[in-house]
């Protein structure tokens, strides 16, 4: 699905569904295309990560210019990199690109690069990994809480988490103190391209509103966790 595609289906989503608009503006809620919710307390002294950020970093790009912060764009794929490189020098050193996967403990894992499509992932299971020619190699993988610490920061304002499906491992067992860092969480959930059920990923949106945040989404694959 292109990116026009994709916005116009969120816009679609909000206009049928008005309750969600009204939602969204009682709790005060922004709206950044394609699919991206949050809650607009930045500034230039903020830290966001955009963890699988993609080539474009359009999330990390967007929060760069409105609020003229530090955004960390963390994603282990090698076709990404001299893009994310090329960012990091017009960014005036406000971007760095971490080719790092994120995922429950820290160490190796192998990821699985699509030809065909942007997104790989480190699941086998995923339909672009099933579908595609991909290449495999090792990545470096962190924690949550080695990611803080690789960030230099005690806390993060927004963490941004599209991990094409390791989002279930990750927070298998995630508990308060992992969590404590971030100020709000925007997740997007892969039940829909990988053997993880609908009812996975509701369990998982439990586990998180249980460590004391809240959680609005429009669509139910993109959650925003807030205190």
């Amino acid at each position: 699905m292109s990116l026009v595609e994709r916005v116009v289906k969120r816009i679609q989503q909000i206009v049928t569904r008005p309750w969600l608009l009204h939602r969204m503006r009682e709790l005060g809620i922004s709206w950044y295309p394609p699919n991206y919710v949050y809650f607009d307390t930045f500034g230039p002294s903020s830290v966001v990560a955009d963890v699988g950020c993609g080539y474009e970093a359009e999330f990390s790009r967007h929060m760069i210019d409105a609020h003229g912060l530090r955004a960390f764009g963390v994603d282990p794929t090698r076709k990404h990199a001299l893009f994310l490189r090329e960012l990091e020098k017009s960014s005036q050193g406000r971007f760095t690109h971490l080719p790092l996967a994120v995922s429950r403990t820290t160490g190796r894992l192998t990821f699985h690069e699509s030809k065909q499509n942007e997104s790989g992932s480190i699941l086998t299971a995923h339909t672009n990994i099933r579908n595609d020619e991909t290449t495999a190699y090792d990545v470096e993988s962190v924690s949550l809480r080695e990611l803080v610490r690789r960030l230099g920061t005690e806390s993060v304002a927004f963490l941004k988490l599209d991990l094409e499906g390791a989002e279930y491992e990750l927070f298998e067992q995630v508990d308060e103190e992992d969590l404590r860092p971030f100020g709000q969480i925007f997740l997007e959930c892969h039940h829909h391209c990988t053997d993880h059920t609908f009812r996975e990923t509701k369990d998982l949106v439990g586990r998180v509103c249980r460590t004391g945040f809240n959680v609005f989404t429009l669509d139910q694959h993109n959650y925003l966790f807030y205190r």
